[in-house]
């Protein structure tokens, strides 16, 4: 929370999927539509916003959040 770097997704995807009869069908999506259901599957693969940057990235996010909770914990004495 409170972190944001830029994840790059594909513009244009096609999502092959079952209905809710479970039948299988398939959709060409593309702009924000695409974004969407990229940022849902990976929510459903488990990926985490952390696995889309770099090593160098991550470690920055993570020494920032180490330092807000020593923050945090010296406020609270």
């Amino acid at each position: 929370p409170g972190h944001y770097e830029t994840v790059i997704r594909a513009k244009v995807m096609r999502l092959h999927a079952l209905d809710q009869q479970g039948e299988p069908f398939q959709m060409d999506c593309d702009g924000l539509l695409s974004v969407f259901i990229q940022h849902e599957l990976d929510h459903l693969d488990g990926k985490l916003f952390v696995d889309h940057i770099s090593k160098l990235k991550r470690e920055r996010i993570r020494k920032k959040l180490v330092k807000e909770q020593k923050t945090k914990v010296k406020e609270a004495r």
